[in-house]
């Protein structure tokens, strides 16, 4: 018997926060998490709600231990005010309209390592299929090779060919075009190296 497969790319990544603050992240209310680690990583990552501390801030039972949402992490920034802690800068936010309920969290940015987060990971993918728009990306063709390049960071990877710049070129717009996540995750997993 086979186990369950990803259907998210491979970049995902979650983060534990205390619920009221995953809320305003995925309503759009706060910009950045403090957190006392600085990060490499950049990318999109789901909205774990901790069953850590309440802050004294009340919070739907629904949230606790649930994904609640996604953003991009697209920046880490010293806190001016506080020495040692840092502004994981976070941007495009979504609240799912169903939140994933009953996951255990973990430290960091954490990547799915059990079945059951592996599936949880699956359902807020889906979610975001469905509620995200379409992003633009830059796509350029040379010698049989397709680069693909996020507009918004120097973020890229070539795919070799086979017939995927047939399937592009109509829907391009001058080098740019405009994908859904599922699209985005379909090429990379073509990508090379």
């Amino acid at each position: 018997m086979m186990g369950i497969q990803p259907t998210f790319p491979e970049t995902l990544r979650a983060l534990s926060i205390a619920g009221p603050y995953a809320y305003l992240i995925a309503i759009g209310e706060k910009e950045s998490e403090g957190r006392s680690w600085s990060t490499s990583f950049r990318g999109l990552v789901l909205l774990h709600v901790s069953t850590g501390k309440d802050y004294g801030v009340p919070q739907s039972k629904e949230m606790v231990s649930a994904i609640i949402g996604a953003a991009e992490m697209y920046d880490c920034v010293p806190n001016e005010e506080h020495d040692g802690y840092y502004h994981h800068c976070m941007r495009n936010p979504i609240l799912f309209k169903q939140y994933v309920p009953n996951v255990s969290g973990a430290r960091n940015y954490w990547f799915p390592k059990t079945p059951e987060h592996i599936k949880s990971f699956n359902q807020a993918w889906n979610q975001m299929q469905q509620q995200q728009p379409r992003a633009v990306f830059k796509v350029r063709y040379q010698n049989g090779i397709i680069r693909v390049s996020n507009t918004r960071t120097s973020n890229c990877f070539d795919v070799r060919d086979d017939e995927i710049w047939q399937m592009l070129a109509p829907h391009l717009q001058g080098e740019e075009i405009a994908l859904t996540k599922r699209e985005y995750a379909d090429l990379y997993r073509s990508r090379l190296g």
